[in-house]
């Protein structure tokens, strides 16, 4: 039972992540390191009109991201699998519920640091209008949870 769990919990939040991070019209896609029907780098391309340089970089820029995410995609999956379960335990310890509590908001921490720094790199290698359309590009992606309504 506790192995089921596990195992149903783990595929939702890769299941919820992969489509939090899916170009539009790209459901099976995450984000924009995916390849083929129009998605990823390719829509990138077609929609910031990149030139075949930025095109290369820029698909350098995401291997090497979706490669260090990975990995700290993997470790917040690990502490959050422990926080749920301590947190199912009959008479959870409240301490380390707090401790992995915090190790998941630092973990997230870390991911939003990597995105950033992502976001940053490719940026340096647009025109300022191609930063505007990526910018438009980013806006219109829904956010995990919320049905794609952003704050305003």
């Amino acid at each position: 039972m506790k192995k089921r769990l596990m195992v149903f919990t783990a595929s939702a939040l890769l299941l919820g992540f992969n489509s939090a991070l899916a170009a539009p019209g790209c459901p099976s896609m995450g984000g924009f390191g995916g390849r083929g029907q129009g998605c990823g780098v390719t829509m990138m391309e077609e929609r910031l009109g990149l030139n075949e340089k930025q095109n290369e970089k820029i698909d350098e820029l995401q291997s090497n991201h979706f490669r260090k995410v990975s990995v700290e995609r993997r470790k917040l999956a690990t502490l959050e699998r422990e926080l749920q379960e301590e947190s199912l335990k009959a008479s959870p310890d409240g301490k380390k519920v707090e401790l992995l509590s915090e190790k998941v908001g630092k973990q997230h921490a870390a991911l939003a640091r990597l995105r950033s720094a992502h976001v940053a790199e490719i940026s340096a290698i647009l025109t300022p209008e191609q930063r505007d359309s990526m910018r438009t590009m980013m806006d219109d992606r829904p956010l995990r949870g919320n049905q794609g309504i952003r704050p305003r």
